[in-house]
């Protein structure tokens, strides 16, 4: 089991892509690779391992050591997905499943345990630093409805579930800030459980405003930036690709965000939920659409 890996900087990562361009390193241990040359024999014994071959890295974090290590259990899979978040590890076991994911954000994992303890997000477990580790969600993910099971009472059901979990969210002064009902490509952070609760995931750009707007950060400023619609239109624009101009339109994005009331700033998931909402409409109809809307209150 491990219980941390080492902090990398360019450099570091460079060396490790370079011994798996090499073939010395395999990718499966692309975090471990410094231990070819400082223990040769704990290495090999990794190398030579089945289960780090079938897990990598991820079947020795704390949270899955258990499920895949103790007993050994032909029953545990791994599967990657990357439809909303990126790369993530889902381990399932017989009784029991985890989701691995590396930090986007230096807060997210403050972030998501404490939406995990308001039972709004996944439950978080034992983890290393720099990667969420958290109960496998058992569900489907919201757009994954079909059509015929989108009745007006269930979006209605739907849509105040996750008014209350944002209200849950706002209340411990989080701002959500991915509401993401459904995007252009029909991905969505709502998972609808059998029990016909809801489970909102990846907490990424999630805000936390315990101290607003004297703690506010550049990281901050860029997280509430990019899911602003003024933010794709910045992209399209001349200097859009530029690093300077870049910089700069967040450092004003942020002096302004800073001139707002947290609740004002948590406006915003009310309007990412709103847009999420109507791109439905068209996988849905305009009675369901308007019934998620009628139980968001909006």
């Amino acid at each position: 089991m491990i219980s941390s890996l080492p902090a990398l900087d360019p450099f570091s990562i460079s060396l490790r892509d370079e011994a798996v361009a090499r073939g010395d390193c395999p990718e499966r241990l692309w975090p471990l690779w410094p231990l070819e040359r400082t223990d040769r024999e704990l290495w090999q014994l990794l190398i030579e391992d089945d289960l780090i071959e079938r897990f990598s890295v991820y079947g020795m974090f704390p949270s899955t050591y258990p499920l895949v290590y103790e007993p050994q259990s032909d029953a545990v899979s791994i599967r990657y997905d990357g439809r909303t978040r990126g790369r993530v590890a889902i381990i399932n076991g017989e009784s029991a499943g985890v989701v691995i994911k590396p930090c986007q954000s230096s807060r997210e994992a403050e972030i998501a345990a404490i939406a995990g303890n308001l039972g709004v997000g996944p439950a978080q477990l034992a983890g290393i630093a720099g990667f969420i580790c958290e109960d496998y969600v058992v569900g489907r993910f919201f757009t994954d409805l079909p059509a015929e099971e989108a009745t007006q009472e269930r979006m209605r059901l739907v849509g105040a579930a996750l008014a209350e979990s944002m209200s849950l969210l706002h209340s411990a002064g989080i701002c959500y800030n991915d509401a993401t009902i459904s995007d252009p490509e029909g991905r969505s952070h709502i998972i609808l459980r059998p029990d016909g609760q809801i489970r909102l995931i990846d907490f990424g750009v999630a805000l936390l405003l315990d101290n607003h707007p004297e703690g506010l950060t550049f990281e901050d400023a860029w997280n509430a930036a990019r899911t602003d619609p003024m933010f794709r239109l910045f992209r399209q624009m001349a200097g859009g690709d530029d690093d300077a101009a870049l910089a700069r339109f967040v450092a004003d994005y942020g002096r302004r965000l800073a001139g707002q009331t947290p609740a004002e700033v948590q406006s915003r998931d009310w309007r990412i939920a709103e847009e999420g909402a109507s791109m439905i409409a068209a996988r849905y109809g305009p009675e369901a659409t308007d019934a998620l809307r009628e139980g968001m209150g909006v």
